[in-house]
């Protein structure tokens, strides 16, 4: 049910709580009858649903916990980085373009690039949609950066 799963991932990203509509005959409320559920169905899902703790207590899962994230921390700088290694790259041929007259947007090779990082992206287990927001965001920073170089 779509609500019981809306409740609980609410829960799971730690909400500070739920609200959901009741009616001992939904079909026949004011409101709309398909985001509402019994009171027997919600007595049923309060039951079901796991509330998860905020944070963890015991020490070992706090040791644990801190060094995976300290993992992170280093991998989202060496993404920065190499981020901006790729910025002063399309600076580069940004100059490169304007010093031969080329137009920016090559439509093709963003084609080409989006194609092969979402097959890349597979490899890796990470979702097309994923993919393609990341690479959409990188891909009109580096126009950017190179609409300032030409102007």
């Amino acid at each position: 049910d779509i609500i019981f799963d809306l409740c609980q991932t609410a829960l799971d990203l730690n909400y500070d709580g739920l609200m959901v509509e009741t009616h001992f005959d939904p079909d026949n409320a004011w409101s709309d009858a398909k985001q509402q559920i019994t009171p027997e169905t919600l007595d049923k899902m309060t039951v079901d649903l796991k509330i998860r703790k905020a944070v963890g207590d015991a020490v070992e899962f706090n040791n644990k916990l801190a060094t995976l994230r300290t993992k992170i921390d280093v991998i989202d700088n060496q993404l920065l980085e190499i981020l901006g290694k790729r910025m002063r790259i399309a600076d580069a041929i940004g100059k490169l373009k304007r010093d031969n007259n080329v137009a920016i947007l090559q439509s093709k090779r963003w084609n080409e690039i989006l194609g092969k990082m979402i097959l890349e992206g597979e490899e890796h287990q990470l979702s097309e949609e994923f993919i393609l927001r990341i690479y959409k965001a990188i891909h009109q920073e580096s126009i950017n950066h190179q609409k300032k170089v030409v102007s």
